[in-house]
């Protein structure tokens, strides 16, 4: 054989080897190969070519600016030019946040904090921008001005040190790395990776001390990188969505860097190494456990979190797609629409801990998923997203956007349309929520009913015990106060603890304590609720759920409750709910405080014998204790309620409204009945604002209501039947009476008249495996939750019983009762 020949074919199999080791950029995003298609998907594609055009409209404009004067334009970059040093580039300006002298987070920056960050982030998405338009195009004019900002950027950041402020800081924003690497860190490698194809080609950049074109210097910008990356896995905390938050940056970053083995070992602290100071995928996915399980937080940041998850595990398929990450990890990709289901009739969400009321739905992770799972054929998923998605897209909820769009997104699926089946009962689980809704057959969101108690610890949870909203006439009325602003006095010493929730706090002591920033408390228990969560419930008109909390944290409220929630309906637009709440301390002298919040302008009592006074010193104990920021608090923060006035000693029934009458759609009303007991008394407050509250509520105080028994609540409980209405109707409900045994409250008697008919209800809620005997009724019950409904004429109409064993009622005998569930109407 021909030696030199032989030569020449070992060379080019060498050669190819090689080059096929090196991934040839871009890569992190798209890749060239990829170019052909998304210029067809421009070309045929209305929504893609709209992207594009928008974007190149908005770049060009930069562009021109930037070739009328290169150093104006890089100029002005936020530059600290008191701090340039002779031959080299000023440091920027640096973006910090001080309140009463001590440094901060940037969480109650000011405008004024933020002005460096935001020019700077605004020059960086310029050069992405600029970048993206280089890979669509070719056209070196925008690979030469992104080259230009992102040189500046790495000479100029190199001028100062990263700072270690509390193993918390960043390099621009020295005391909240955490921030930055989400607003800043991920952009850089984007730009790199975009145009390194010009780069390599020996293209120029812009410097503005020389006033001349230079080299690009590839080896500054690989240690700018693995600073980014390094901020990501060595500063920060673990157990928590920051871990995902920074992950863009740790990826991204990873992937721009050159030298593969580099890329690789960085890679690993997201996929697989965990450190101190950041979790790894692995680890992060065990809170996706079994299908349906969503991010133990709240709900802007469960979804937020899941999506960025799916976006990197696409990221990352794409960039080796031997990792299948979906079909390692699906759900993850279930998780994205658990909060449609956890809404109200308006769409409103349920809110818990630092959640928001409102929300925007992740339809781009829609998209992301359905890529995900067609690259590694997972045919459920893709058959449970695109009908998700093709239904946003055709009522204009969803509008494809953005570079990510136009790179992976495909035209419409087919089957586009579908409805998301609410169910009558759901469960977040981590949050100890039960909730229950019954949509009316009218489909009027007004006529829908709903309503939840939970109560948990977690990251961005509240100390707030065994909490309840309420749900009538298109709004939720009985409310949970929310959140603005972290760290101010409002948010600290009153929205995430006891006082600000619908719940009771015993001998003026409930509290949180330990856990996240010492808001430690114990999660709400399901004993029993019926229908369970995914099964039909077996009556249309009632749902039930019994809970329970130990109020034990620190050491003066020490008390078991138990709390019943009962939603019933009486007719297509009217209904009702059942509140008992049992409450007892393990200390002597104890009492409890019963509090609930509703939207509106003031609370009216029928009772003109309460014979209120003011009071204003009643919530005041706790006003000046000591306050440190994430540790120590004012528990329980009722000293933001104001003009307090409280009854005397009352123990005859109660009946009060509060009245809801500045809201677009009309006047709107909740009445509660009160049955008395001894050694009670009644406090009218104003609460503060409830936060996402409908106009004009989102600026004025909230009404509420605190009942306080002296002694222990467990025999004879706090017991409210709460009823909405609206201005063009009167309340259904006629009469509320109690009903006792020996002594002990066993239910009660509701008489109601609807627009059909007149109902007598019968509804005993008991704790588990009590009994209920009635001679004047001529009833026998042992079981939880059960309710016999009479018409007019006393006659039987139906039998509910959420949870029992046997029920006895006149000559009607049923038992053993299979599933201890039963309804039969007569």
């Amino acid at each position: 054989m021909n030696f030199k020949l032989l030569k020449l074919v070992f060379l080019i199999l060498i050669t190819n080897s090689v080059s096929s080791q090196i991934k040839k950029r871009p890569f992190i995003l798209v890749t060239s190969e990829e170019c052909g298609q998304i210029l067809e998907k421009i070309n045929t594609q209305n929504w893609a070519n709209d992207i594009y055009l928008k974007l190149k409209l908005k770049t060009d404009v930069e562009v021109n600016k930037f070739y009328d004067n290169p150093q104006l334009y890089i100029k002005q970059l936020p530059f600290n030019w008191s701090e340039k040093q002779q031959n080299h580039f000023p440091p920027f300006l640096k973006t910090t946040h001080v309140r009463n002298g001590v440094q901060e987070n940037l969480d109650n920056a000011t405008d004024e904090d933020w002005k460096p960050a935001e020019l700077l982030i605004k020059y960086l998405q310029v050069a992405l921008d600029c970048g993206t338009m280089y890979y669509i195009t070719q056209d070196e004019k925008y690979a030469y001005m992104a080259s230009s900002i992102l040189y500046s950027f790495l000479k100029s950041v190199q001028q100062s040190e990263v700072s270690t402020w509390r193993s918390r800081g960043g390099w621009l924003f020295p005391y909240d790395g955490f921030r930055e690497v989400r607003v800043i860190g991920y952009r850089l490698p984007l730009i790199y990776d975009f145009i390194h194809p010009y780069l390599i080609k020996e293209g120029k950049a812009f410097d503005i001390i020389t006033n001349k074109k230079v080299d690009f210097p590839f080896e500054e910008a690989q240690n700018v990188f693995k600073a980014y990356a390094n901020i990501s896995v060595n500063y920060g905390q673990t157990g928590s969505n920051h871990c995902v938050l920074e992950a863009p940056s740790l990826v991204y970053n990873a992937l721009a860097m050159d030298d593969k083995a580099e890329r690789e070992k960085w890679l690993s602290y997201f996929l697989t190494e965990s450190t101190e100071n950041q979790d790894a995928l692995n680890v992060m996915v065990k809170n996706y456990k079994n299908e349906g399980d969503i991010w133990p937080e709240t709900s802007q940041y469960l979804n937020h979190t899941t999506s960025i998850l799916a976006r990197l595990m696409l990221v990352l398929n794409k960039y080796d797609p031997s990792l299948k990450l979906g079909e390692k990890h699906p759900n993850v990709l279930h998780a994205l629409p658990r909060l449609d289901y956890f809404v109200y009739p308006n769409n409103e969400i349920v809110r818990w801990g630092d959640g928001h009321r409102h929300a925007h739905v992740p339809y781009e992770a829609y998209d992301d998923a359905y890529a995900l799972a067609e690259m590694d054929g997972l045919t459920e998923i893709q058959n449970k997203f695109a009908p998700l998605i093709n239904r946003a897209i055709s009522k204009g909820k969803y509008k494809r956007e953005g570079i990510e769009a136009l790179f992976w997104y495909d035209s419409s699926f087919d089957n586009a349309s579908t409805n998301v089946d609410l169910s009558r009962t759901d469960r977040v689980y981590h949050a100890g929520i039960v909730l229950q809704r019954n949509l009316s057959s009218t489909k009027n969101p007004k006529d829908g009913l709903m309503c939840f108690v939970g109560g948990a610890h977690m990251v961005h949870g509240h100390a707030e015990g065994m909490n309840i909203e309420l749900y009538g006439e298109g709004q939720v009325l009985g409310v949970d106060n929310g959140r603005n602003r972290y760290g101010v006095d409002l948010h600290e010493n009153y929205s995430r603890i006891f006082a600000a929730h619908n719940t009771v706090i015993v001998n003026g002591s409930s509290q949180g304590e330990g856990g996240w920033v010492n808001l430690g408390m114990n999660k709400i228990e399901l004993i029993s609720m019926e229908p369970e969560v995914g099964k039909t419930g077996v009556s249309p008109n009632h749902s039930f759920s019994l809970t329970s909390f130990e109020d034990d944290k620190g050491d003066k409220a020490e008390a078991t409750q138990e709390r019943t929630l009962a939603l019933i309906r009486t007719s297509p637009t009217t209904g009702y709910y059942v509140d008992v709440f049992r409450s007892k301390s393990r200390l002597p002298n104890e009492y409890h405080d019963y509090l609930y919040h509703n939207i509106g302008d003031k609370l009216v009592f029928e009772n003109k014998d309460l014979d209120f006074q003011k009071t204003p010193k009643r919530y005041m104990t706790n006003a000046d204790s000591p306050w440190q920021r994430n540790k120590v608090y004012r528990h329980p923060g009722w000293h933001f309620f104001k003009d307090v006035k409280t009854s005397k000693s009352f123990t005859s029934d109660v009946k009060a409204t509060f009245h809801t009458k500045k809201l677009k759609q009309g006047d709107i009303f909740m009445q509660l009945h009160i049955p008395g007991f001894e050694n009670r008394t009644y406090t009218k407050v104003k609460a503060p604002t409830t936060f996402e509250s409908p106009e004009p509520y989102d600026a004025m105080p909230t009404p509420a209501l605190v009942i306080r028994k002296e002694g222990e609540a467990w025999e004879n409980p706090f017991v409210v039947v709460f009823e909405p209405y609206n201005e063009k109707e009167t309340p259904s409900i006629q009469s509320v009476t109690k009903i006792e045994q020996d002594g002990r409250y066993k239910g009660l008697k509701i008489v109601s008249k609807t627009s059909f008919e007149t109902l007598i209800q019968y509804i005993i809620t008991q704790s588990k495996n009590e009994s209920f005997q009635n001679e004047e009724i001529d009833a026998f019950f042992k079981g939880t939750f059960a309710v016999i409904t009479l018409n007019q004429k006393k006659e039987l109409k139906s039998i509910y019983i959420g949870e029992g064993e046997s029920m006895t009622y006149k000559n009607e005998v049923i038992g053993p009762i299979t599933d201890n569930v039963f309804y039969k109407e007569y």
